[in-house]
């Protein structure tokens, strides 16, 4: 309904009004309408579900729980998320219970589980989305004549190693690696009350949860740099998108290691080959 109309309806119902009376109206008719116009803030819905009756599930059946609490409250998240200036969070029944703009101060695995029994819940993890780009390279891809650059890693955790060849893409800020392989060699745990969070690369769905893990690499004269990083660690790794264009990846290297470590990575594209040097 117009301005004007409102202004025919009440005429109708108690008689003329001078020009007063209907700029008044026409004005708080423009009041109304732009307040009905306002986004309204998203309101948390539901609860986290308890911990011990998820400790009594699967796995997979605990993701879909936590995955069906995030959708409902996806706007909520990320609202929050944007306010606090934070990278990520850790939330239970719409309290935010723990934040940060880097995961320098990310809980580890024993504050987690003290979190979750101290509530009672499982926690809800949500964090910035991902920006992982796929920059076809180096190590042989299931494209011809298309190569991945690679970087040789060591990963080390619970006094446990692997070495790996990592595909190695600057596109990417993060380390993605294979979940059950770190998990299968002792170098993490999966617990049961560890928070994984769902994303979509190249247009599919993955699940990941964030470990603590010391990433190193090795210079060409056996120099070695190490640091402690935040890793994505992917479960079910062979069926990820990760290994779409590389079947034979373990880990997807990102440049905040070498952010971190600052090496000089020489890339040889005519031999396929990669120097680090400190």
């Amino acid at each position: 309904m117009t301005k004007e109309e409102i202004v025919a309806e009440v005429e109708k119902a108690i008689g003329p009004l001078n020009e007063r009376d209907k700029q008044v109206i026409e004005a708080v008719t423009d009041l109304i309408q732009k307040k009905l116009a306002l986004p309204t803030e998203p309101k948390w819905q539901g609860e986290n579900p308890p911990l011990e009756q998820m400790l009594k599930l699967t796995d997979e059946e605990r993701i879909r729980i936590m995955d069906e609490l995030a959708d409902a409250n996806r706007d909520w998240l990320e609202r929050k998320r944007i306010e606090l200036g934070a990278r990520w969070m850790l939330v239970v029944d719409g309290q935010i219970l723990a934040h940060g703009p880097t995961f320098e101060n990310y809980p580890s695995d024993e504050e987690i589980e003290d979190l979750c029994r101290r509530t009672g819940k499982m926690l809800l993890f949500h964090e910035a989305p991902l920006l992982i780009e796929e920059v076809s390279l180096w190590s042989a891809t299931i494209y011809p004549a298309d190569f991945y650059p690679t970087l040789p890693v060591t990963f080390t955790g619970n006094g446990q190693s692997t070495d790996v060849v990592a595909d190695f893409d600057t596109g990417s800020p993060d380390c993605v690696v294979d979940a059950d392989m770190l998990a299968s060699q002792g170098i993490i745990q999966i617990a049961p009350f560890t928070p994984w969070r769902r994303s979509s690369h190249l247009g599919q769905d993955f699940w990941y949860t964030r470990r603590s893990i010391e990433i190193s690499l090795t210079a060409e004269d056996g120099t070695r740099s190490s640091v402690i990083h935040r890793v994505l660690c992917v479960r079910n790794w062979r069926q990820s998108p990760f290994v779409a264009i590389n079947p034979n990846r373990v880990a997807l290297v990102g440049r905040d290691l070498c952010l971190s470590l600052k090496p000089q990575v020489n890339l040889n594209f005519a031999q396929h080959q990669t120097t680090v040097h400190f």
